[in-house]
């Protein structure tokens, strides 16, 4: 079972869409927008020849045009639409090649276009529309080469015929680690078949654009400055992260992009580098801020990509790094920590690796 399959439950009648899978209970979408939580074992996907035979909420008559019918009713919504589900499937040709598939497991029809990044050039890969529940392959890649990949980057628009809640494009940046593309593996939805399987628009949320999940890209210093000049305000990676595991709200067209702000690689946690102002401050609350700042700063480095940051924490008494430790410990987005550049820093600075 995947995000957007559609789904019955066995022992009821309701059917609907799965809009998040948590363990062994997903969480289904039924009519007028309520969810419900099930068991997996409760429900069972509705067979795709059972699909088209009765109908899925959308049928497309006119595979060239997304024109409304003229009509004097109201507005009518389907019953149930499935509105997230996008992924890039990576099938193993044999040992060597992999072919790279969008997958569209949604009931939109998707304008897109895939792209590589490297060495801050961009290389067009294909531009083209999937259809709601269809897949197009892109093309093949050599896992010898996997390091040489570049930054993939993934642009969607969605589209319907008739009546919708419009939806802002959605632009996803990915740097495919070794760690965890392998273990990754699962059954694509719609092409049936085992690959190395991403969900794209996993933490996407209406009207914003997402910046998280498996080794996003930080965004370059044109696009920073761009951002810039929209006076907009960085996003802090904490409510971030809230935003993420809440449940989407309807919003508006006029909302802007969130993003979040790539911390400089050496953060220099002394008081005197924080604030002008740590004379009119006591030990407690300079210590509070060192903390906050650290949190602020590692969880920034996780959603924006990073592989490594240092900590200048100063020997001073070893609270202050010790309580750092304390948290990098229990932390499980660190793969490990260690003291930094000795010849540099002495023991008053701590490198953190991440996953």
């Amino acid at each position: 079972m995947n995000i957007g399959d559609r789904v019955r439950t066995l022992h009821g009648t309701e059917e609907g869409i799965i809009s998040k899978i948590s363990g062994n209970v997903v969480e289904i979408e039924i009519e007028d927008g309520f969810s419900i939580p099930v068991l997996k074992n409760e429900v069972v996907v509705v067979a795709k020849e059972e699909e088209k035979r009765f109908g899925s909420g959308y049928q497309e008559e006119d595979q060239g045009r997304f024109a409304a019918r003229p009509t004097d009713k109201s507005p009518a919504s389907p019953a149930i639409f499935s509105s997230k589900g996008i992924y890039a499937a990576f099938v193993p040709v044999n040992d060597k090649m992999y072919s790279l598939y969008i997958v569209n497991n949604t009931d939109f029809d998707l304008p897109f276009t895939v792209g590589v990044e490297k060495n801050q050039n961009h290389q067009g890969l294909y531009a083209g529309l999937i259809r709601g529940r269809d897949s197009i392959k892109i093309n093949e890649v050599n896992i010898k080469d996997f390091d040489n990949w570049g930054v993939y980057i993934f642009q969607f628009l969605f589209a319907k015929r008739g009546y919708f809640a419009i939806k802002a494009p959605f632009v996803k940046k990915m740097r495919f680690r070794a760690s965890t593309f392998f273990k990754s593996k699962a059954k694509a939805p719609v092409i049936e078949k085992e690959a190395y399987l991403f969900q794209l628009d996993k933490d996407e949320t209406s009207g914003t654009l997402s910046s998280h999940d498996i080794g996003d890209i930080p965004q370059t210093d044109a696009e920073s400055q761009a951002q810039a000049k929209n006076q907009q305000k960085p996003l802090d990676a904490a409510k971030l992260k809230e935003q993420m595991f809440a449940k989407n709200e309807t919003t508006t067209v006029k909302d802007k992009p969130q993003f979040v702000e790539t911390p400089e690689f050496e953060v220099d946690l002394h008081i005197d580098k924080l604030t002008g102002d740590s004379n009119n401050m006591n030990r407690g609350e300079i210590l509070e801020l060192q903390l906050k700042t650290f949190e602020n700063k590692l969880e920034n480095a996780i959603a924006s990509g990073m592989s490594e940051i240092i900590f200048i924490h100063g020997v001073g008494n070893g609270v202050l790094s010790k309580e750092i430790h304390k948290r990098l410990s229990k932390n499980s987005d660190i793969q490990y920590y260690e003291d930094a550049h000795k010849e540099k820093f002495g023991y008053g600075a701590t490198a953190v690796k991440l996953k």
